[in-house]
């Protein structure tokens, strides 16, 4: 009797096979569900993250007043009104203001339109790509292929001081070194290559030149998006936002660096994904029931077998451990294969997906635990059954 619950496994295999494929395919969604989440987190905090290791001593990011920074609505300033911040005390004195585009674009590659965020910033502040980038592993923007776009003469607005027209691209955007983009009908050489530079949902990222991306985002004005103010050693970049929007002479938004990614989370991750978080939530309540369904229609079909057993003397404790060992063996095999596709797709998903162990045993302990419960229901009716009702073969 020990290991009846196995032969009877053996004996429904093909139910058996079909509860496991389903839990393992409700299991592997919800992974790539929950690594579709955190591979968008991961996209939306790199860009902000990076330029923060580049400064070194914190940031903070202007924009227009209630904006709420350029990455949550329409930002657009003049940075040659900023220039008497540079005389704060906790502006860096080296590298005091990066003034920056970032912006949505619909670049043509290789004839296709597709999207893209450009981001424009003058060579040797910051914002993007340094010449340490091109060798320097810990390099924030590491490792640069090719060489760096040809920046403008002169570091103030000029509206005839335009560069080349040349930009760096991902790696992933199937381009060439001296092939070209077209961004607003303009035509960029592609001088250089990045690796594993996005914005959400695999957006790449196009550098190039401030007054590139003046010239073809914003049709040749004084404007950026935002200016990057760096913070000076040992200064507090919340003291300093605070600072700058009391004595700035133009009214702006400043939020440090952890603000501004706080900032994109909420906009581009956590709200859009609340749908894909209840979903989550119902695919558990799906599996629970899959398992509890079939749990208790298996069981009801076994009511002679658990007749003769209860008529021996076995307890209704005893046929519900029967039927919970054969739950868990459904259950834990379901989950192994899920976790198995799981990670075999997200290798093959079109946007970015990061399935970690973490996140893995998360899954496979509440699945298990779901299933548990609703077949331990489903077995507590079942073993109610009357054993003289079982042998009358009612």
């Amino acid at each position: 009797m020990k290991y009846v619950f196995l032969k009877d496994m053996a004996y429904r295999r093909a139910r058996i096979v079909l509860t496991i494929i389903s839990v393992a395919c409700l299991v592997a969604l919800i992974l790539l569900m929950g690594g579709i989440m955190k591979g968008l987190r991961m996209q939306a905090r790199d860009y902000v993250e990076s330029v923060e290791q580049q400064a070194e001593t914190g940031t903070v990011w202007l924009s227009t007043e209630r904006s709420g920074s350029t990455f949550a609505g329409f930002s657009l300033l003049n940075s040659e009104h900023l220039e008497i911040l540079r005389s704060l005390e906790g502006v860096d004195k080296d590298i005091p203001l990066s003034p920056i585009i970032f912006a949505q674009a619909r670049p043509v590659i290789n004839g296709k339109e597709t999207k893209a965020v450009v981001v424009g910033y003058q060579k040797g502040k910051l914002g993007g790509p340094s010449e340490k980038d091109k060798t320097d592993p810990n390099a924030p923007f590491y490792p640069i292929i090719g060489r760096l776009f040809q920046s403008s003469q002169y570091e103030d607005y000029r509206p005839m001081d335009i560069p080349p027209g040349e930009v760096i691209v991902d790696e992933l955007t199937g381009l060439e070194i001296g092939q070209n983009v077209e961004l607003a009908g303009k035509p960029l050489r592609v001088v250089g290559k990045t690796r594993g530079k996005f914005f959400v949902f695999d957006t790449p990222l196009l550098f190039m030149d401030i007054r590139t991306a003046q010239e073809t985002v914003l049709s040749n004005v004084i404007y950026v998006n935002t200016v990057l103010v760096k913070v000076a050693e040992g200064y507090n970049p919340l003291q300093l936002a605070n600072e700058i929007k009391e004595r700035s002479t133009v009214r702006v938004d400043a939020h440090t660096g952890n603000q501004i990614v706080e900032i994109i989370l909420a906009n581009y991750v956590d709200e859009p994904m609340k749908g894909v978080q209840a979903l989550r939530i119902m695919l558990w309540i799906a599996t629970g029931l899959i398992v509890a369904m079939i749990t208790y229609v298996t069981t009801r079909e076994k009511i002679r077998e658990i007749g003769v057993l209860k008529a021996i003397g076995a307890s209704d404790k005893y046929v519900v451990s029967l039927i919970l060992k054969q739950v868990v063996i459904m259950t834990l095999a379901g989950i192994i294969l899920g976790i198995i596709l799981a990670y075999l797709a997200a290798g093959v998903f079109p946007i970015m997906v990061v399935v970690s162990t973490s996140e893995s045993l998360l899954v496979a302990v509440i699945t298990m635990a779901v299933c548990l419960y609703g077949g331990y229901i489903a077995a507590k009716r079942a073993a109610s059954v009357d054993p003289m009702i079982a042998f009358r073969g009612r």
